[in-house]
């Protein structure tokens, strides 16, 4: 049995050649996987550089737990680099973010909380979660996710805006640096 599941991307660090290992890794794990838009961000955190962000959407034949680990082993092996940006070094940091947004309509705590609160909060969620399906009812809200973002695009402030960024998808992972 497969359920139908949305999982938002991010990363602020090697932003193109992150995209693309997740993806490629994702599509390994899942086969065939519907992809929005890359936006861009500014970061939640002022300082950091901006983000790209994207949400995928895909039928997954994995329990909610075993997509959960895989998800874990992919950040991983997308490891980490040190982050300097406007003459501050924040450490070293993930490259890659992968959330669960929704898994089906399963509500659940653990291993990690869906659906995700950031669907409704963030507009680098939201923005191309609409994109990839505007018609997706959200599993707790009751409310399509093209409502919720008609109500919440207008009212965002300047630093919230996402802007749709001219992504070549046909380039291929490069092997990290590092």
């Amino acid at each position: 049995m497969s359920v139908k599941v949305f999982l938002g991307i991010g990363t602020n660090l090697n932003r193109d050649n992150s995209i693309r290992f997740a993806l490629l890794r994702l599509k390994e794990l899942l086969g065939a996987v519907d992809i929005s838009s890359v936006y861009e961000s500014r970061a939640v955190r002022e300082a950091e550089p901006d983000y790209y962000n994207m949400v995928i959407k895909a039928q997954c034949s994995l329990s909610f737990e075993e997509l959960y680990e895989h998800i874990q082993t992919i950040e991983m092996e997308a490891g980490v680099e040190m982050m300097f940006y406007n003459g501050t070094n924040f450490g070293s940091k993930p490259r890659l973010d992968i959330d669960i947004l929704t898994y089906g309509d399963t509500v659940a705590t653990r291993p990690c909380k869906v659906p995700r609160h950031d669907i409704q909060d963030y507009p680098f969620v939201l923005c191309p979660l609409t994109e990839i399906e505007p018609e997706f009812m959200h599993p707790l809200l009751k409310i399509k996710v093209s409502e919720i973002w008609e109500e919440m695009h207008p009212r965002l402030p300047e630093k919230m805006h996402v802007k749709k960024v001219d992504f070549d998808f046909n380039k291929e992972f490069e092997n990290w640096d590092n």
